[in-house]
């Protein structure tokens, strides 16, 4: 793509991708919503031999479809949607009689048109643009109004900074436009003697008497759209002449809209027009005034006949749809999109009506500037010299009218002062009040583009970085504070601590929650009504801490209440003074001595009393909130309570056993029992040296049979939890950590240490605010996550999941005989079920004896000697009210808890994860929080550890694999020790 020799942005030079003389390239066929543009030049240089991975460019609008390549000026090809075709094939069947009741009997279930669905293509990526967006950049600008004048609706998009911030819409629109034509025509036919009788009978039984296609032909060529009356336009300047320092965008306009109307035009608007209608039988030659084509275009955009206050929001005429779509925008942003609105869309052909909405804006805007109450009431409070005392006191004095210099000379020679006429008084007050009208702060300017195909092509060429990557976390921020600009943002208040080299693993609860994070909605009144209960808990659960935030809540509960108490006076004073501030007559009425002496104060003497007393309230409220952070962030570190069921203390409970217990006898090699290293390195299974040299301690690899078996043991879990009704998700393994946190994932080895990994941040993403990341510890956190901020609807529940991911446990401080191989590793595959249920008990226990059900015939199928326990208090985790642990016997670990190791466990953690996600259930019509249930369904490398070792054969050196398994081992039975041929 050329461009210019001055310095520019690059989406910002289009002077040469304007239309030029020369040979051009055809759009398809000519039609007034799709004409084609003769463009010379073109956006780059694309081969005439297309690559697979060019970009396709593709336009759906309601009445054609647009393709072509990316960096073309024009589309390939444009298929126009007549009424023989899909799209427009509803418009075009209501003309007829007989459509009511062919549509009744239709023949249902038609399939043929699937074929044709853009679904079904398979293209490698599709990026859905807005046609708002891509229209400006068309334009060559960042911020626009777009109106786009479509067929079906007319809508105003605001775009700022490639940035959609509203849109509005009104049905005045091309299909209107179309029925005002069809009402003009049929009006002049029942005047014609031939068709008078048939047509007032098909009016009056509300039928069409012309063809749609002739009406929409008549609306595109003929109709045109009168211009207001110069006399009428207020008296500003035009744009060309708002900003003479050629900063500004150039205009460009249609030349028989901007120039002004020569006498060719007004003699023509005083003639007659001929139109054939070939619909009618017989076809009748109708002749109408030029003039009368301009109604349908008025009654459809602007119906001058109406009042304001008769329409409804969907239908408001266009320039007061515009008006008022500006007025509610902020002030910047408004100042940017007024002085560049596009017009695009097929019924902006229509001749004069571009100009003519302008105009109408410009009056609207010169009358009314930008103050969205209108009516009587705010003229009287202008007009009410009582309601303005106030502010005619704070000045100095009435204002002056100097006289002209000439005049004020000779009076000053002559010494004379000649009284004032009443008349010239009168003359005077009249001009001043004519004179005022509203600031407009910012100019209105129309703007051309080349349409929004030209504007995705433009922008796919040039791969416009604000368009392409927006940074989602900040955009979600200025969303959630309801900021409209990043200006409204307060960065600084969001940053964190970045991550350095020594702080890669770190405690989910000590994660700051970014305003982007869901509110947690915690019960603190149960913790201030039940401290000792809460603290009871805490110690036996082994929160020691945290069994000190009851006691303090409720002190800074007490010290907030007394802030309020203390600062009630203060804020009943300042209400009342800005109550006399804003409308001294409404203190009129009420006798006591407070509001007289506020009464008998001057404006100065209040305003500077409520700027005291705002000060004192601004301290006041900056204290209670530092409380209020302070105590939900106690209340946010107490666990859950814990289930009648839990057994207190650490000894957990025995439920059952699962298979009978195996009679393993010593190794007759080594006399140690084997484990699962030895039989790992026997067999070419397992290789930690080599995962110790790339990774460290904690890692491993999986060689042969054991890869396959992780995959088969994977497919084997999904498969039983999938048979049960649990529907599967691919979770991501990255999450924020305020989720992890929100989950109450804080997993604790024997010696207390946090288990996290939290991925590095740059300064960057520090100083911007971005929410810090971490690693998954489990498919729970994503999983729970999932439903944030969302509500369930009671046929929902229970929402049964189960999914497949990668964990990453940071186990610092678990080193140890016992955690040797694959029991403790920082890396693993583990199958999770999680389920939301209703805040019921029995229906929430009915889901954790299904998940235990599960774990028991995966691992009962296995063939591995398990035991289920209910677990202790002191082994609880923070969001858990309940938890059941299956623990699987391993013959290397009979030295360390009696050969039993935890395989699966399962929780039910109530409304502890849903109240800090903020997901809630619609249940009976009222909103509550539903409880989440979660259990792992299968930890890949425990479970093949075990699975070694149950299986191993000492005599034949081998391990047999379950039967359950084979399918997804290509039938094998046993996996033997590799030989070297």
């Amino acid at each position: 793509m050329s461009s210019s020799a001055a310095p520019s942005l690059a989406h910002r030079s289009i002077a040469n991708i304007r239309t030029e003389t020369g040979s051009g390239i055809s759009g398809g066929p000519a039609s007034p919503h799709t004409p084609s543009r003769i463009i010379s030049s073109t956006f780059g240089s694309p081969s005439s031999l297309r690559a697979e991975e060019d970009i396709i460019v593709i336009e759906l609008g309601s009445r054609f479809i647009k393709l072509g390549f990316a960096g073309e000026p024009a589309p390939k090809a444009v298929l126009s949607l007549g009424p023989e075709q899909l799209r427009r094939v509803g418009d075009f069947r209501t003309w007829d009689p007989d459509h009511k009741d062919d549509w009744h009997r239709r023949p249902t279930g038609k399939t043929w048109g699937d074929d044709h669905e853009l679904w079904q293509y398979d293209a490698p990526i599709v990026s859905l643009m807005s046609s708002a967006v891509t229209s400006v950049v068309g334009a060559g600008t960042r911020s626009a109004l777009v109106v786009d004048l479509g067929w079906a609706e007319t809508s105003v998009t605001s775009v700022y900074e490639y940035r959609e911030i509203r849109t509005t819409r009104t049905t005045r629109a091309g299909k209107m436009l179309v029925n005002e034509t069809h009402n003009m025509l049929q009006d002049a036919l029942s005047t014609s003697s031939a068709h008078s009788q048939k047509t007032r009978r098909e009016r009056e039984q509300g039928r069409h008497s012309l063809s749609f296609v002739e009406c929409e032909e008549v609306a595109c060529r003929l109709v045109w759209c009168r211009q207001v009356k110069r006399g009428d336009l207020p008296s500003i300047r035009r744009p060309e002449q708002q900003q003479p320092g050629g900063e500004a965008l150039p205009t460009v306009e249609e030349q028989d809209e901007s120039s002004p109307t020569s006498p060719i035009e007004e003699e023509r608007s005083d003639s007659n027009v001929e139109v054939l209608i070939h619909s009618v039988e017989p076809a009748e030659n109708l002749t109408l005034p030029f003039q009368q084509l301009s109604e349908p275009c008025e009654n459809t955009y602007f119906a001058p006949h109406y009042s304001r206050s008769s329409f409804d929001d969907d239908e408001l005429p266009i320039h007061h749809l515009i008006y008022q779509h500006l007025v509610q925008l902020p002030i910047d942003a408004r100042a940017v999109c007024m002085s560049r609105i596009v017009f695009i869309g097929g019924c902006s052909r229509v001749i004069g009506l571009k100009r003519r909405i302008f105009d109408e804006l410009s009056k609207l805007v010169h009358e009314r500037g930008w103050d969205p109450v209108q009516g009587r009431a705010p003229k009287q409070y202008e007009n009410n010299a009582l309601l303005k005392r106030g502010s005619r006191r704070a000045t100095e004095g009435p204002t002056e009218i100097e006289p002209p210099a000439r005049e004020t000379e000779e009076r000053r020679v002559t010494g004379e002062d000649e009284p004032r006429s009443a008349a010239d008084v009168i003359e005077d007050s009249l001009r001043k009040r004519d004179s005022h009208h509203p600031k407009i702060q910012g100019t209105l300017r129309p703007l051309g583009s080349l349409g929004p195909w030209g504007g995705a092509s433009l922008a796919c060429q040039l791969k416009v970085m604000a368009m392409a990557n927006i940074d989602r976390e900040l955009w979600l921020q200025q969303g959630v504070n309801g900021a409209s600009r990043p200006s409204e943002v307060d960065v600084k208040a969001q940053q964190r601590q970045s991550m350095g080299p020594g702080g890669l693993m770190r405690g989910a609860g000590d994660v700051k929650r970014p305003s982007t994070a869901p509110k947690p909605i915690i019960d603190i009144r149960h913790i201030r009504e039940n401290p000792e209960l809460h603290e009871q808990n805490c110690l036996e659960r082994n929160y020691v801490q945290q069994s000190k935030s009851p006691a303090r809540i409720n002190e800074i509960f007490a010290h907030w209440q007394a802030l309020q108490k203390d600062s009630r006076a203060v804020r009943e004073r300042s209400n009342l003074l800005r109550r006399q501030i804003a409308n001294p007559a409404s203190t009129s009425g009420d006798d006591n001595a407070e509001f007289n002496e506020i009464r008998s104060k001057t404006r100065d003497e209040l305003l500077d009393e409520a700027r005291v007393l705002k000060q004192k309230l601004a301290a006041v409220e900056q204290d209670e909130a530092k409380l209020v952070e302070e105590m939900e962030g106690l209340a946010l570190a107490i666990p859950n309570l814990t289930s009648d069921v839990t057994p207190v203390g650490d000894e957990p409970r025995l439920l059952s056993y699962i298979n009978e217990h195996p009679h393993e006898t010593p190794s007759a090699s080594d006399k140690v029992w084997r484990s699962h290293v030895h039989i790992g390195s026997e067999l070419g299974l397992l290789d930690f040296a080599g995962a110790g040299t790339v990774s460290g301690w904690g890692w491993y690899y999986l060689l042969d049979e054991a890869a396959q078996l992780e995959q088969a043991l994977v497919q084997y879990a999904l498969a039983v939890a999938t048979r049960h009704g649990w529907r599967q998700v691919a979770p991501p393994s990255v999450v924020y950590s305020h989720v992890a946190a929100a989950c109450g994932f804080q997993p604790r080895d024997q010696n207390g240490e946090q288990q996290i990994y939290s991925l590095a941040q740059s300064a960057a993403d520090a100083e911007r605010g971005k929410p810090e990341l971490s690693l998954a510890g489990t498919s729970e956190i994503p999983l729970a996550g999932m439903k944030a901020e969302t509500t369930l609807d009671a046929t929902e529940l229970p929402a049964k999941r189960v999914a497949v991911s990668r964990c990453y446990r940071a186990e610092a401080g678990a080193r140890g005989a016992s955690t040797k191989g694959l029991y403790r590793v920082h890396e693993f595959t583990k199958v999770e079920m999680f389920a939301w249920t209703a805040p019921d008990a029995d229906e929430t226990v009915d889901v954790f004896e299904e998940m235990l059900d599960i774990q028991t015939e995966i691992l009962g199928s296995l063939g591995l000697h398990c035991r289920v326990l209910e677990m202790p208090t002191a082994d609880l985790g923070a969001s858990a009210v309940r938890k059941c642990d299956i623990e699987a016997f391993f013959p290397s670990r009979q030295e360390q808890n009696d050969g039993w190791g935890e395989v699966t466990s399962a929780s039910i953690c109530t409304d502890y994860q849903t109240r800090r996600l903020a997901t809630r259930a619609k249940i009976d019509g009222k909103l509550t929080f539903p409880w989440t249930v979660n259990g792992t369904a299968l930890a890949v490398p425990r479970v093949l550890a075990a699975l070694l070792e149950a299986g191993w054969n000492e005599q034949e050196m081998s391990v047999s694999i379950p039967a359950c398994l084979q399918p997804w081992m290509e039938g094998k039975e046993k996996i033997v020790r590799k030989t070297i041929s």
